[in-house]
């Protein structure tokens, strides 16, 4: 009723400016202080809310990794664990490729004041540099079972999917490119084409000292073999006192004393 005298120029910007300020705010207190999340939309809470127990064996793995070493989140979502690793210290590279989420991420990043330790880009990753289509099942902020280059991802194919174009980059290519220091750790869950990004990493995979990668659905069910045996080649081993309960998550590391070898 406050609108209703308005211009409908007018009242498209106030309810507008009203429907941003009853944004909800989700505080989620860690030991190294407060991380604030701003839900732009429900699914875009889930994983905040959901910090300590959505994961516990990602948190786990995080809090094990010492300060100002280099992390990146690949499918980093609204950032939920770029952040909470932010904000234990670590360097943090974020990579969101669907416009609506990295803009709840980029909010995210304001509110709990780690610009000065995230770097976020709205990029995919593949096995190679090109031009594609991220085929999106919904474009709502914090979505997940996207697929970059094809229409099927580790749960089903998408029917209909909606599509944003985007940059993608093979890893190694991406560093050698814009002289990117390397990760010591990376965190990749993109819910389709791990393997491919793995394979386009592989001389970067032998400096890494960890991975923890999502194995889900279909690519789980067929053990994992590709992503498997492409950490193998690069040295590293499957830690199985750190895995996901339903075993989604795996964390693959670097033997004690390998990395000089390397």
């Amino acid at each position: 009723m406050v609108t209703r005298w308005h211009t409908p120029y007018r009242r498209a910007m106030a309810l507008a400016e009203a429907s941003r300020l009853m944004r909800p705010l989700w505080q989620v207190e860690t030991q190294a202080g407060p991380l604030v999340f701003e839900a732009s939309s429900g699914r875009a809470l889930i994983d905040p809310a959901h910090l300590y127990t959505a994961e516990p064996e990602t948190i786990r793995w995080i809090d094990g990794l010492a300060p100002d070493e280099r992390l990146w989140d690949i499918g980093a979502n609204v950032g939920t664990y770029a952040l909470y690793a932010a904000k234990r210290g670590l360097d943090v590279m974020a990579f969101e490729p669907s416009a609506a989420t990295y803009a709840n991420m980029m909010r995210n990043i304001e509110l709990s004041r780690l610009g000065g330790r995230i770097k976020a880009l709205c990029l995919a990753f593949d096995s190679h540099n090109h031009l594609e289509r991220l085929r999106m099942a919904s474009t709502e902020a914090g979505h997940s079972m996207h697929a970059f280059g094809q229409n099927e991802t580790v749960l089903r194919v998408l029917k209909d999917p909606h599509e944003q174009w985007v940059l993608g980059y093979g890893i190694d290519a991406f560093i050698a490119q814009f002289q990117v220091p390397p990760p010591d750790h990376i965190k990749l869950d993109v819910d389709s084409i791990e393997e491919k990004i793995l394979a386009g990493a592989t001389q970067t995979l032998k400096g890494v000292r960890s991975v923890m990668v999502e194995i889900d659905g279909g690519v789980r069910d067929a053990g994992g073999a590709g992503i498997r045996r492409l950490l193998a080649e690069a040295g590293l081993e499957e830690d199985r006192d750190m895995v996901s309960a339903e075993r989604r998550n795996v964390l693959f590391r670097r033997p004690e004393g390998a990395l000089a070898a390397v």
